[in-house]
């Protein structure tokens, strides 16, 4: 295998291949990433068995071949080449892969192609396209809140959901949830191809993270397929495959609230930045936010045994309620306000036990769950 291409044009495939590659196994075959040269064209293709990207770009092939090699130690030797740098990829019998640019070369000790397993076909499965910031916007309404919990594997990935509403429209939704809080998307989209009924799968948090990366290029579409129990998401010569979990999904209908008692809309910039400053004299992690809202004002307020106290005023005209004061954690209002992406947001409280729901009308497929914190 001998192959000559642009730094640029090998660091993008090259960045998507390896996030699928088990870091921690570098010398061993899903710590790898697979190298395919043919009909001008480059191949890089890696897996951990749950996540498999395989993605393409053009090349000039001088000699057509295969190599396995280390897909950490690959990435790092070509991202630290210098910009604008012409590289070329070898490989001989004894499976070294060898990378020249310029005066520069290193030799990377690989292993034999014919250990990478097979890749996934295409086709077979149901089909939707669309365009991807769809998905883009609501992964980011929703990752930050997925559990890191593996003893829980139903709650450890986002919630895919699509449900056809007649006359070339779907409606999408994504779900997450860490047993804390809750975070929902939706929106209806054109989908005039999409064939039958409803789909419902949890895709892990590790190729929710992937996909990311694959949202990432130019391509304006996306294309996603379900196959059995995997889900293949492809777009910009890319193709990633990720595993569903087999669980089921907690019932999110059951803990969004359609309403509470006591909604206030705040702007959400002085609201986060109010939460920073009264966070700012330590950690917060296991010290509680007060709210107390009263007529014309909202005070918020921390304590912090080794550093003393923080208290916060904003002032608010739109308090329809008694003198009341919630706990919650400081860091899940923080996050919420940093992924809904609107000028205001809608807090609906009940009671100091109650979940919070914080929604914006300026953005309706969004809505995000809180429990509060006792005081």
């Amino acid at each position: 295998m001998k192959v000559r291409i642009d730094k640029a044009a090998l660091m993008t495939p090259l960045y998507r291949a390896q996030g699928a590659a088990d870091q921690r196994a570098a010398t061993n075959v899903i710590g790898c990433v697979h190298i395919l040269a043919e009909d001008d064209r480059l191949v890089f293709s890696a897996t951990d068995y749950e996540v498999t990207v395989i993605a393409e770009v053009s090349a000039d092939v001088i000699e057509p071949g295969e190599a396995l090699v280390s897909a950490k130690g690959l990435f790092q030797v070509v991202r630290g080449l210098p910009d604008g740098a012409i590289v070329t990829l070898s490989a001989d019998t004894n499976h070294r892969v060898r990378v020249e640019a310029g005066r520069s070369y290193y030799h990377l000790n690989g292993l034999s192609p014919d250990e990478f397993p097979a890749q996934p076909q295409d086709g077979g499965g149901r089909t939707l396209v669309i365009d991807k910031s769809h998905i883009e916007t609501m992964l980011k309404r929703t990752l930050f809140s997925v559990s890191a919990d593996d003893s829980r594997p139903a709650i450890t990935g986002v919630l895919f959901e699509i449900e056809p509403e007649g006359e070339g429209q779907v409606r999408l939704r994504m779900v997450s949830t860490d047993g804390h809080r809750l975070s929902k998307a939706e929106r209806s989209i054109s989908s005039p191809d999409f064939e039958g009924g409803k789909i419902s799968c949890i895709v892990h948090r590790r190729g929710a993270g992937e996909l990311q990366r694959l949202l990432e290029g130019s391509d304006p579409s996306l294309r996603i397929e379900f196959i059995g129990r995997n889900l293949v998401f492809s777009s910009d010569r890319t193709r990633l495959q990720v595993r569903q979990i087999d669980a089921n999904f907690p019932d999110y209908n059951k803990v969004v609230p359609d309403k509470g008692d006591f909604p206030i809309t705040l702007p959400r910039d002085s609201f986060a930045a109010a939460i920073r400053r009264v966070t700012s004299l330590g950690s917060s992690r296991d010290n509680i936010l007060r709210l107390e809202f009263d007529s014309g004002k909202l005070s918020l307020e921390m304590t912090f045994p080794d550093f003393g106290e923080a208290h916060e005023e904003i002032e608010v005209d739109n308090w329809s309620g008694p003198r009341l004061k919630f706990g919650f954690n400081p860091k899940y209002l923080l996050e919420v306000c940093a992924v809904l992406g609107t000028d205001n947001l809608t807090l609906e409280l009940r009671d100091q036990i109650s979940p919070c729901l914080i929604q914006s009308d300026e953005e309706p497929g969004s809505a995000f769950v809180i429990m509060p914190m006792r005081l």
